[in-house]
């Protein structure tokens, strides 16, 4: 490993592979996504996906979030190429890396174009984990009926902060999901009210917890967690014996995921290119 100062990996076995392969899970989870939205949504002629070498790169011009770049390989003599395809994007994009192509050579590539050091990643694995109790009753959590969608929807849109006056047209989008095979998807409700999503991708023998989040009105009241005792038991009825998952370095969601058994692996920065410096 090169670098060490922006990356690590935890000094337990198969630290690197595990955390490429939640990287690998990760970047899918988002392609998958954004390819549905190209092709069954009302708005994929604003939706690109391309390949530069091991980088794939998604935009759309909607949505700040999937304009990124997951790079599974050495990137440094491609960020000219990679800034052409988001040129005129008015987000930018983000620069995503599993820890063995967080190096200084990217960093210094990056910084010498004006790129912006950005958030960290931390990337999380869990191997074999036994099912555990919520230790609270206070949620009902199951899938939400056919019913419920759109309102399954809105509470996601809800807990992650979306802008309320676009969320229509998120859910024009996102109520896609529903029809992509081995994507599973839990509501947790309070009384009957929406408290909180969570959302698990599955791969092979391989889950990814792609997506938890809890209403600001229930926050602090162990929705998160218990979302996430659900997911992993759900991975275990499944058959899965690996579970994967990524959180910004540091914040809540890390920290409730290793209390139940996941481990970070590893840690990485992201790179974001700011709107209109694209050369």
């Amino acid at each position: 490993m090169n670098r060490q100062v922006l990356a690590y990996c935890d000094p337990v076995e198969g630290g690197p592979n595990l955390a490429d392969t939640s990287f690998r899970l990760v970047a899918s989870y988002d392609s998958l996504r954004l390819s549905c939205y190209r092709d069954k949504g009302s708005r994929g002629h604003l939706i690109s996906i391309a390949s530069i070498g091991s980088a794939t790169l998604l935009r759309f011009e909607d949505v700040g979030y999937f304009n990124r770049v997951y790079a599974n390989g050495d990137v440094t003599d491609r960020l000219e190429s990679i800034e052409r395809f988001f040129r005129g994007s008015p987000h930018g994009c983000k620069l995503v890396t599993p820890v063995l192509c967080d190096t200084d050579a990217l960093a210094t590539a990056c910084a010498s174009r004006g790129w912006l050091p950005d958030e960290k990643y931390a990337w999380l694995a869990g191997t074999d984990l036994a099912p555990r109790s919520s230790g609270s009753d206070a949620f009902e959590i199951r899938p939400p009926r056919a019913d419920e969608q759109e309102l399954f929807l809105n509470s996601y849109l809800a807990g992650f902060g979306n802008d309320p006056e676009r969320r229509s047209m998120a859910v024009e989008n996102m109520r896609h999901l529903f029809s992509v095979q081995n994507l599973y998807f839990l509501f947790a409700l309070r009384a009957g009210r929406p408290g909180g999503i969570g959302m698990m991708y599955v791969s092979g023998p391989s889950a990814l917890l792609c997506a938890g989040a809890t209403l600001p009105s229930h926050e602090g009241r162990g929705c998160h967690k218990a979302l996430l005792t659900a997911r992993i038991r759900l991975a275990h009825d499944l058959g899965c014996t690996r579970i994967f998952s990524w959180a910004v370095a540091g914040g809540r969601s890390q920290a409730n995921m290793e209390s139940l058994g996941l481990r970070t692996v590893s840690t990485t920065r992201a790179w974001r290119l700011p709107p209109g410096l694209a050369r």
